[in-house]
């Protein structure tokens, strides 16, 4: 598994150590799209939304870090 590693369902940190639940499956940033500033640069990134304690935060897959893999 490559593609932005994390999956649905993954117990992750950010990069505070606060502790959230991956709830989507990543996607392509837009930036990372043809005519975006990333795309320009060649940086590929992928985001997900977590669930953190009171909210729900869009995060890149390359600022967190996956503590326990969902099954």
């Amino acid at each position: 598994m490559k593609i932005g590693e994390a999956m649905i369902g993954d117990l992750v940190a950010d990069q505070d150590g606060q502790m959230g639940i991956v709830l989507t499956e990543p996607e392509l940033c837009a930036d990372c799209e043809p005519g975006g500033e990333a795309y320009e640069e060649g940086d590929i990134y992928w985001l997900v939304d977590v669930q953190l304690p009171g909210y729900i935060e869009r995060m890149a897959t390359d600022e967190i870090e996956i503590l326990s893999r969902a099954r």
